[in-house]
């Protein structure tokens, strides 16, 4: 599963969670360059764990409480299928809610 973060919410979450000037460009280079954190653990001399912690930290405070992002990759027929399944879904979970 992939992620992206807008520029505006990672500046957010990054002053909101006080990063370290190095952890923000790592963050920065994560989610808004693409990087990958493979290469950014071998040119900033971390554990990859560290890398993925910081990717972690950052997502968990992008997306609202109950809320998830899938990416699919596959037949353009199954993901529009699986796009109508979605909203169907959506919109049964609104008119419960309210």
């Amino acid at each position: 599963m992939t992620m992206s973060v807008s520029e505006a919410d990672l500046e957010r979450i990054l002053n909101q969670r006080r990063f370290d000037d190095r952890t923000k460009e790592i963050a920065r280079r994560l989610f808004v360059h693409k990087d990958r954190p493979k290469l950014l653990a071998v040119e900033y001399g971390l554990i990859l764990q560290r890398i993925y912690a910081i990717r972690k930290a950052v997502l968990d405070l992008a997306m609202p409480p109950g809320a998830a992002q899938v990416t699919l990759t596959g037949p353009i027929e199954a993901i529009e299928a699986a796009q109508r399944a979605f909203d169907k879904c959506v919109a049964r979970i609104r008119a419960e809610a309210g």
